[in-house]
């Protein structure tokens, strides 16, 4: 009995070790980020970005109020792509809230992949950023997005990003800020230890011009093949598979004055939401473990922490089984101290659920009635990931609307939202438009500042803010 004891507690200190080492090690590394200062001679300005904003534009009053929150950060040029037959009705909106900076671009069919190139080819500045139409900017963010490329080996930057929250958030509200919450941890802590990051997210995040203006990229970057089937969605995973594959460092800001805001679904679409990037986790980590390199030989941490760690899944197997183990273990000792060495691991395990809201909870305390519904959640999304593994072929953004058709039935209620103007952003440039190809005005800075770099990589084989959370 002894003996069957102190194999069942060894088994259970080393699979504790696997499961929660990553952990322990992660809150240290989190919470040790410092944020990138602010150089008093910067190596870029606002002045070297594009943003390129591919868009849908099944919204407008979001979509203005993302682009007014862009515009006001003093970027050299911002491009809106979307499909030829929206190019009209964005224009429209955006004359009447007296927008009159932003390009407007057009591609034949809906496309993000295609939208982001074509916007891409256009790109005359130093530094290209990529938004998405649903985040929200503050003032000065560019500047903090900028100080990441103070290191001349950083090709691609990102920062931390929240889900705003209701003024009387519901369940699914909160759901969306605990799933950014622990993105933030999971990605912040792996960053800080050795560089790596599983997916630059693509709700925002800003690229040296000379990594993606390229005949290669553009052939990389169309032709992403997940079992034969074309990749539309995924595209923030084939990016930073991309700038990694070039021997590219990835840096993320993590200053509080950088912090973008975004809104996710808040209702059951938000479980749409978490299918889908869980499936392009799975794909974008597989692909990168079969086709690349990096991974394993450059950050050894974030192999363990996220590369490995995905197949710790579902959390409810995992726990369950320390919990037998724990128990076995036990079995010879008294009831006291099994009570008290139970009661232990069970506040651990909650401890580990809730760490990484701790920046969350502190803003909103108020916000702690929705752990326990949290702490269910986090289990059943190990179920998720499950479910996501086994339909990895279906590659549909799920809850995207494709249509490009431009008809009285989607016009009226946009142009009805383009006439309430929210706000108005003061502006000297002309506004330019882009429809069916014909380009009306292209007045850009030239590229300057670019770091030169032998240009190696494997081609393409023919065969969505991807943010797949692994949940403790």
């Amino acid at each position: 009995m002894v003996s069957n004891a102190n194999a069942f507690m060894i088994l259970f200190a080393l699979t504790f070790i696997v499961r929660y080492l990553r952990l322990i090690v992660n809150i240290v590394a989190y919470y040790t980020f410092k944020p990138r200062p602010l150089s008093t001679k910067p190596a870029f300005s606002p002045s070297d970005v594009t943003v390129i904003i591919p868009t849908v534009f099944s919204h407008s009053d979001e979509f203005i109020r993302c682009l007014q929150g862009i515009l006001r950060c003093g970027a050299a040029e911002v491009i809106v792509v979307t499909a030829n037959a929206k190019v009209a009705l964005i224009q429209q909106c955006c004359e009447a809230h007296n927008i009159t900076q932003a390009r407007v671009i057009g591609v034949k069919k809906l496309n993000k992949r295609v939208q982001m190139v074509a916007a891409l080819k256009k790109v005359q500045t130093s530094i290209t950023v990529f938004a998405d139409d649903d985040v929200f900017w503050p003032t000065s963010y560019l500047e903090y997005l900028l100080a990441s490329f103070e290191s001349e080996f950083v090709g691609a930057a990102g920062t931390r990003q929240r889900v705003r929250r209701d003024s009387s958030p519901n369940l699914w509200n909160f759901l969306g800020i605990c799933y950014l919450e622990r993105r933030n941890f999971n990605t912040g802590a792996t960053n800080n230890i050795d560089g790596g990051i599983s997916t630059l997210s693509g709700r925002t995040s800003a690229y040296r011009t000379i990594i993606l203006k390229n005949e290669m990229f553009f052939d990389y970057f169309l032709n992403d093949h997940w079992l034969g089937r074309h990749l539309n969605s995924d595209d923030d995973k084939c990016l930073t598979r991309w700038t990694y594959t070039l021997g590219w460092d990835i840096a993320l800001q993590f200053d509080e004055k950088a912090v973008l805001e975004t809104t996710l679904e808040s209702n059951t679409k938000f479980l749409h939401q978490c299918v889908r990037w869980a499936r392009a986790h799975w794909r974008g980590n597989l692909t990168v473990m079969m086709k690349g390199n990096y991974w394993y030989s450059r950050h050894l941490w974030t192999l363990y922490a996220i590369y490995i760690a995905q197949f710790q899944t579902p959390a409810l197997l995992m726990d369950g089984s320390l919990a037998w183990m724990l128990y076995q273990a036990m079995a010879g000792a008294s009831e006291n101290v099994r009570t008290v060495v139970f009661v232990a691991f069970s506040i651990w395990v909650l401890f580990s659920k809730i760490v990484k809201l701790i920046p969350h909870l502190i803003r909103y305390p108020q916000d702690v009635r929705f752990l326990p519904a949290s702490v269910l959640f986090s289990y059943l999304h190990g179920f998720i990931n499950i479910y996501a593994l086994c339909t990895m072929h279906v590659t549909a953004w799920g809850s995207k609307n494709l249509t490009t058709q431009s008809n009285a039935s989607e016009q009226t209620p946009l142009l009805h939202d383009a006439q309430q103007p929210e706000e108005q952003t003061s502006t000297n440039d002309a506004a330019t438009v882009e429809g069916d190809g014909q380009d009306h005005q292209l007045s850009q800075s030239p590229i300057s500042r670019c770091r030169r770099y032998s240009w190696t990589v494997t081609q393409a084989e023919d065969g969505d803010d991807t943010d797949g959370v692994v949940e403790e």
